[in-house]
C-alpha cells in the first residue's frame, strides 16, 4: 500500500471507529430498540481472504414456514448499507430493517461488501452481485423465494442498488460466472437466472443515492440549495479518493449509472424504481435527473423529495430524533414494496 493509500486507511479507520459509536447513540434512547438480526450466512469464496456476510432478518413467518415447509416461500430484500463505500456496516439499517419486517413480512438480508480503501471499485457492487447469486443458489435451503427480490440501499447503499442490478445483467450477458465455490456449474449466472432458482429483481428502492462520480464534488456543493448543509469536503473526498483512486474508471456505469446508456437501464433495472433525495442534499439534482430519465423510458418510477432534509437525514445519532417521522416515511415506502410482492 503505498503512502496516499496508507493514509486513506488511516483515516478510513478513524471514522469507522467514530461512525459504530454514532450508530450505537442511533438506536439508543428509544423505548423500542430495532430488531437485532437473527442469523449470519459467510458466502464460500474460491479466495478465503474474500470475507463478505450476510445478516438475517426474519419475520414470525419465516419460521413458520421453515417448521412446516407448506405455502409459498417469503419474499426477500436484499439490502446494502450507506457509508461512502468507505465506513459503516451490515447491521447499520436496523430501523429500516424493523419496518420491513413489520410491514411486508419479507426476509431482510443485509450485505457486509468489502470495503474501500482496502479494497476499491468494483469490489463492492461485485460482493453485492454474488449476495444475490447466493441466495438464489441456496433459496430452497434457505426457505426464500428468489424470484421475489427487491434490493434497497442508502447513500453509497443507494448507488448499489441501482448498479448491482446493472452489474449483475451484465454478467449474465457476458456468462462471467462467479468464484462462489458451492455454486456449481449448472448454477452459472445464466442458469440462476432463467432456471428453476428464478432469481428476479422486481423494484429497487435507492434512498438518496450517488449516481454520478464524474462531475466535481465542488460544482454540485455550489449548486446545493443550501451549500452548507451538504456533506463537508473531508468526508467527499476520503470517500471518493478511497473507491475510485483511478479517476477513468469513474464513468463506468457500475459506479455512475447515470453515464450508463439507455439500453443498459432499460435491460438491466427492474421494472419498478423508487428514489428518495433530500433538499439539502449535494446529490438533489442528479437524482431528479435520473427520475426523468427513467420516467422517459418508460420505467415505473416513484420519486420523493423530503424537505429540509440533509443528506442521511434519517441515521442522525441524536437519540431524541424524531423517529416517528421518519418510521412514517418508512412505512409508506414499505406499502409500496409490498404491494409489488403481492402482484407477484
Amino acid at each position: 500500500m503505498d503512502g496516499s493509500r496508507w493514509w486513506l486507511h488511516v483515516q478510513a479507520v478513524f471514522w469507522r471507529c467514530l461512525m459504530s459509536i454514532g450508530m450505537f447513540l442511533h438506536t439508543t434512547g428509544f423505548t423500542s430498540w430495532p430488531p437485532g438480526h437473527c442469523f449470519v450466512r459467510r458466502i464460500p469464496f474460491d479466495n478465503k481472504a474474500r470475507k463478505v456476510n450476510l445478516y438475517f432478518y426474519c419475520p414470525p413467518a419465516y419460521y413458520r414456514h421453515l417448521a412446516t415447509r407448506t405455502g409459498r416461500p417469503l419474499p426477500v430484500v436484499v439490502n446494502f448499507h450507506g457509508g461512502g463505500f468507505t465506513l459503516g456496516s451490515a447491521t447499520d439499517d436496523s430501523y429500516w430493517a424493523q419496518c420491513v419486517l413489520q410491514e411486508t413480512e419479507a426476509v431482510f438480508v443485509s450485505v457486509d461488501y468489502r470495503r474501500a480503501p482496502e479494497h476499491p471499485f468494483p469490489a463492492a457492487v461485485d460482493d453485492c452481485v454474488d449476495a444475490l447469486l447466493y441466495l438464489a443458489a441456496h433459496a430452497g435451503e434457505l426457505g426464500i423465494d428468489a424470484s421475489r427480490i427487491v434490493v434497497t440501499g442508502f447513500s453509497a447503499g443507494g448507488n448499489l442498488a441501482i448498479t448491482v442490478p446493472l452489474r449483475l445483467q451484465h454478467r449474465i450477458q457476458t456468462d462471467a460466472g462467479s468464484d462462489i465455490i458451492d455454486i456449481s456449474p449448472l448454477d452459472s449466472t445464466q442458469n440462476l437466472v432463467n432456471g428453476q432458482n428464478n432469481l428476479q429483481i422486481l423494484a429497487s428502492f435507492a434512498w438518496y443515492p450517488l449516481l454520478d462520480f464524474v462531475a466535481s464534488r465542488e460544482h454540485r456543493r455550489a449548486a446545493s440549495v443550501i451549500p452548507g448543509k451538504t456533506m463537508p469536503a473531508f468526508f467527499t473526498n476520503l470517500f471518493d479518493e478511497s473507491y475510485l483512486p483511478d479517476v477513468d474508471q469513474r464513468s463506468s456505469p457500475f459506479a455512475s449509472p447515470e453515464r450508463a446508456p439507455d439500453d443498459m437501464l432499460n435491460d438491466g433495472l427492474p421494472q419498478h424504481v423508487f428514489l428518495y433525495t433530500c433538499e439539502w442534499d449535494m446529490l438533489l439534482n442528479e437524482g431528479q435527473r435520473f427520475v426523468r430519465r427513467l420516467k422517459g423510458m418508460g420505467k415505473k418510477v416513484r420519486a420523493m423529495m423530503v424537505e429540509k432534509a440533509p443528506h442521511a437525514w434519517d441515521k442522525s445519532p441524536n437519540p431524541f430524533r424524531d423517529q416517528a417521522k421518519i418510521n412514517v416515511i418508512y412505512r409508506a415506502a414499505c406499502a409500496e414494496m409490498k404491494a409489488i410482492f403481492d402482484q407477484h
